[in-house]
């Protein structure tokens, strides 16, 4: 800047370029035609330097006191001062012009917008950096405002007009003044050194008249084919903007406005180049005489809109998209600048509200919905007032639903320019983790309770276990249960049976007590002084009323009361001085025991899982008496018949589950009430004599075949299920199971058949549920089954056909007969089919087994299907069988016996299935890379429904019964796996009663695989 190279270094630059550009300046009306704002600053300060005529108009300020503005940024708005700030330093330090819009304060305080370009001014020599230069238009829109006598544009008009007359004097050959010159000079190096082409064109055709050095960098044309070309501008706009730029510029200049515009001009190179051209119209009497404008080169700024553009939907698709609701405001909360969609439906505002941009009233208007609207009014003010301030809290709701709020500071850079609002419905969540925590409180109760009753279960379980393991030793099997309860469960334990049990008509006893000195006493005292009707301990009270009792200490001075002697008394103290739990030992409804415990530590009390625990073991022990009663009295009855039969009748009617006996003839002898009234809604007199037609016809058919079977066999049915609609029930469906039993004499003769029927109607509900488990297998044995009679036909049919020659051939030799070769031919054809359906069985087992060989070797399908055609025509009567061979050879590496067995499969399957006859077409071809071989038929066709399992083992269509046309429903499934070991495919098409078609493609090259384990 203080090189001495040029008149422009400071401090005398500005004086010099208004020396250069004022009213009297040779280049005041080149840069004032432009129709642009044009001022030239100080790079460091941004001191204003010079101003054209449209800057002064617009500022209102001279030019010769442009200087005294000091720094341009005073009339800038304050929003838009950092951002000019930095283009003009970026400018500064690369020397790359940069677009920039701002906003600045015209003469009437009206803020005008302007967009242009900061270019760097630099000195002759291009090294030093003199000044910045703008020069940019004013806003579409906007119009700076004029200078009151109007005459502004009068003078630029006659200024222009005196120029060009000037011009037109100085083209003709008039010298210029050396001063002249060297303005002139200075000028071009000013426009030269702006980043932008400046020009000028005749109004009526567009050829250029002017164009600056700048023009060459740009678009890479020189300048002399600029001024040479006269369609110069029209040739080289790019072919999607010619017409509408060249109209909008002829509408422009008929209407004598200035104007600018952005569109493409194709460079040199075949580049595309983005231009804005600010144009203005220059006018001689009041017409269009030319125009003149400047074009800057937008590419880089088009391409960062664009990007600019992609990130600004992106931003918005995101915003729209998320599921939180976004608010955004300005910083003090004065208005709404932005918000998405999800805002609108939480908050549950109108967007009438929202669009007046007036967060205030949205404030307002959602009050009434939060539970604690001071609060929440009161957090938004207080960060409105702190706009540093970062937040987070949950938001609650009248109506239960919960608010995430987080808000935090909108920023560029540094600066906090507004505050973003995120909110996210988090009703769910916490509901969720309310009920998470809830129901781990439950587990952990649940879980408590389940290892009590796990615990408890084990001691009943243990319990069951020693009341098993002596079923008629009771004394052993008493005291097994004392020794179990004490210490665990209780600190003593004691049974009292003041009768017996049983054949055992004498009082019994069993006890134990924690402490040693009293546990050997307790049972001769228990004994010795039985519960009469002075009992304290409560044994008596518990026999007479059949209940548990659960007793509390009894006073010392009671036990005194009662006490016989001394040793009664240390008995009664021994077992009153603890809380105890009585419960009575329960057989055929009568208390003929009990069974009492005192509670452990001393002083404690019997919780209610305890008492349950307790009265849960009394009932196993009354189980397990009443079983060692039960022997007792079979094996009593085992020795009187009478009372024998007495016991099994009082069983067979009291039995909750149905009971009958029928004779040979299938008529009830007995039945119990569960069956008779419970099921046929008989009296069981009533269906004595009675056959099952008689006394249940709606279930007749269903059970006689049961009972048929068991009288021709001997052998029991187990487990029937039965299930139907009877009157007595004739909404629902009742299911029992059933099981039939032959009864015979001690000889072993056959008398009847045993019934006992169980009502599972409760039960089948359940069941149904677990029913869909056993659909897989039950198809298993679905296939099974089909598969066994299947086998059991095809075995069958050819093993009569040939015992049937054979006998023949022996009877015809027997009589020394002549043998025909008739029978010895159908013999030996039947022994094939023996054969042939023993080697698909052994194909499938070795399938299954992943043994199935293959032996390759080169064939040519077209010999092997003509040996497969020959021996399928052999005996065909009603088929014809046509082969169509293509005219290349197709040979395949493979394993000839095996695809011979394919082919012949598939002919046999067509000749099989097409009961009518007609033609069979063998079709061979290539297709690409493979060897397609088909076999057409015009039989039955398969159902499409089943075409997907028509390859899989045991498969048979429905539309084939077996009766009609046999086939173990192997054949396919073999095919498929030779011809997959193969690297081949196969497939059908069909319709029903359109015939099948079934293809094989074999690779043209490649070997199959030969040992490759394949399980069935």
């Amino acid at each position: 800047m203080h090189d001495g190279t040029s008149d422009l270094n400071a401090p005398g630059a500005g004086a010099t370029l208004r020396e250069m550009l004022g009213p009297k300046g040779s280049g005041l009306s080149l840069l004032d035609s432009l129709g642009a704002i044009v001022w030239l600053a100080d790079a460091t300060e941004l001191s204003l330097s010079f101003l054209n005529r449209q800057a002064s108009a617009l500022l209102g300020l001279p030019r010769s006191d442009a200087q005294s503005a000091s720094c341009v940024l005073s009339r800038v708005h304050r929003d838009d001062r950092a951002h000019l700030r930095d283009v003009c330093q970026a400018v500064a330090s690369t020397g790359t012009s940069r677009p920039v819009d701002y906003r600045i304060a015209s003469a009437s305080g009206q803020l005008v917008p302007l967009s242009g370009h900061v270019h760097a001014v630099r000195a002759e020599s291009g090294d030093a950096l003199l000044a910045l230069a703008f020069v940019g238009l004013v806003a579409p829109g906007q119009t700076p405002a004029p200078r009151p006598d109007g005459a502004a544009d009068k003078a630029h008009e006659h200024g222009s007009r005196a120029e060009d007359g000037q011009r037109d004097v100085h083209a003709a050959g008039g010298p210029l003044s050396v001063r002249r010159a060297t303005r002139l000079s200075r000028i071009e190096d000013i426009i030269d050194n702006i980043d932008g082409i400046v020009w000028e064109v005749d109004a009526d055709t567009f050829s250029f008249t002017y164009v600056s050095a700048h023009a060459e960098q740009i678009l890479g044309y020189t300048v002399a084919q600029w001024l040479a070309e006269p369609t110069f501008w029209v040739d080289h706009i790019h072919p999607d903007d010619r017409h509408w730029c060249v109209a909008l510029c002829k509408e422009a200049t008929a209407r004598g406005e200035p104007h600018r515009f952005e569109y493409r001009m194709i460079a040199a190179d075949g580049r595309v180049v983005w231009l804005r051209d600010y144009v203005r119209v220059v006018l001689d009497q009041g017409r269009p005489a030319r125009l003149r404008g400047v074009m800057v080169d937008i590419t880089e700024w088009k391409d960062v809109q664009g990007e600019l553009e992609k990130t600004v939907s992106l931003l918005r698709t995101t915003l729209d998209s998320t599921a939180d609701g976004i608010l955004v405001t300005a910083s003090d909360g004065s208005t709404i600048n932005a918000y998405n969609q999800q805002f609108v439906e939480m908050w549950r505002l109108p967007l009438s509200i929202l669009e007046q941009g007036s967060d205030e009233q949205a404030l307002a208007s959602v009050l009434d919905q939060i539970a604690d609207p001071a609060s929440f009014h009161a957090k938004v003010r207080w960060l409105y007032q702190s706009p540093e301030e970062e937040s987070y809290d949950i938001v609650a709701f009248k109506d239960g639903r919960l608010f995430e709020r987080y808000s935090r500071p909108q920023r560029i850079g540094r600066d906090v320019i507004g505050r973003v609002w995120s909110f996210r419905d988090v009703s769910r969540r916490f509901r969720a983790e309310a009920e998470r925590d809830r129901l781990l409180v439950e587990e952990r109760r649940l879980r408590a309770d389940a290892e009590r009753a796990h615990g408890r279960m084990a001691f009943l379980a243990e319990a069951s276990r020693k009341l098993a393991a002596a079923p008629l030793d009771m004394d052993r099997t008493l005291a097994a249960v004392v020794e179990l309860v004490v210490p665990s469960l209780a600190r003593w334990c004691a049974f009292v049976l003041p009768e017996g049990i049983g054949a055992r008509a004498e009082p019994t006893t069993a006890a134990t007590h924690e402490s040693a000195t009293i546990d050997d006493r307790l049972c001769p005292l228990l004994r010795r002084y039985l519960p009469g009707a002075d009992d304290p301990i409560g044994f008596t009270q518990v026999l007479r009323s059949g209940e548990p009792l659960l007793a509390s200490i009894v006073p010392d001075e009671a036990l005194l009361a009662v006490a016989r002697d001394e040793a009664h008394l240390a008995l009664l103290r021994a077992l009153g001085a603890t809380p105890r739990m009585l419960v009575p030992l329960l057989i055929q409804g009568r208390a003929m025991g009990v069974l009492a415990m005192g509670a452990r530590p001393l002083g404690s009390h019997f919780s209610p899982e305890d008492q349950a625990l307790v009265e849960e073991l009394g009932r196993r022990c009354s189980t397990a008496l009443e079983n060692m009663r039960l022997y007792g009295e079979v094996q009593e009855a085992l020795r009187r018949k009478e009372e024998s039969l007495a016991l099994l009748d009082t069983l067979f009617t009291s039995a909750p589950v149905g009971l009958a006996f029928l004779d040979r003839d299938m008529r009830y002898v007995r039945s119990n009430r569960a069956l008779a009234v419970g099921i046929h809604r008989r009296s069981p007199e009533e269906e004595i004599g009675m056959t099952p037609h008689q006394a249940i016809p709606e279930l007749a058919a269903r059970v006689e075949p049961y009972i048929r079977r068991v009288l021709e066999t001997g052998k029991p049915l187990v487990g029937v299920e039965i299930s139907a609609r009877i009157p007595a029930d004739p909404d629902h469906d009742r299911h029992w199971l059933a099981s039939y039993y032959p009864v015979r004499t001690a000889r072993g003769d056959l008398l009847g058949v045993g019934v006992v029927v169980v009502d599972l109607t409760d039960q089948k509900c359940a069941e149904e549920v677990r029913a869909k488990l056993y659909q897989e297998a039950q198809e298993a044995i679905r296939v099974r089954d089909d598969f066994l009679s299947i086998a059991s036909h095809e075995l069958k049919t050819p093993l009569a056909t040939l015992t049937l020659r054979l006998e023949q051939i022996s009877r015809r030799l027997r009589d020394g007969q002549p043998v025909d070769k008739e029978p010895l031919v159908r013999a030996l054809a039947q022994i094939g089919r023996l054969t042939a359906l023993t080697n698909d069985l052994l194909d499938v087992s070795r399938i299954a087994a992943g043994r199935l060989t293959i032996r390759a070797e080169q064939v040519a399908l077209a010999d092997l299907a003509r040996e497969a055609v020959a021996n399928a025509a052999v005996g065909l009567q009603k088929h014809t069988i046509e082969i169509v061979e293509p005219f290349e050879d197709l040979v395949v590496v493979a394993d000839r016996g095996r695809l011979a067995q394919v082919l012949g499969n598939l002919l046999d399957n067509a000749i099989k299935y097409s009961p009518a006859g007609g033609t069979i077409r063998v079709a061979l071809s290539k297709r690409d890379r493979e060897a397609v071989l088909s076999v057409t038929d015009p039989g039955i066709g398969i159902p499409r429904e089943q075409q997907g399992m028509l390859f899989e083992r045991y498969f048979r269509a429905r539309n084939a019964p077996i009766t009609s046309y046999g086939g173990l429903g192997l054949g396919l499934y073999i095919c498929r796996d030779i011809v997959e070991r193969h690297g081949g495919r196969i497939w059908t098409q069909s319709e029903v009663g359109q015939g099948s078609t079934f293809t094989i493609a074999l690779p043209l090259e490649g070997r199959p695989q030969e040992e490759q384990a394949r399980p069935g």
